[in-house]
């Protein structure tokens, strides 16, 4: 059946994107600044360790 593994694989891609455009949404501006400086924070920190 083609059309289930066609369904498949565009499933994952397609939740992540409503699921990130959603919370984008969802967020005010100054908690995303937040979050990119904890990501920030936690790349240095692997890099610190290793």
């Amino acid at each position: 059946m083609p059309w289930v593994r066609r369904h498949r694989r565009s499933a994952p891609y397609s939740w992540f994107r409503t699921t990130t455009v959603r919370s984008h949404y969802r967020r005010p501006a100054g908690s995303t600044w937040i979050m990119v400086v904890i990501a920030i924070a936690l790349i240095l920190l692997l890099i610190a360790l290793f």
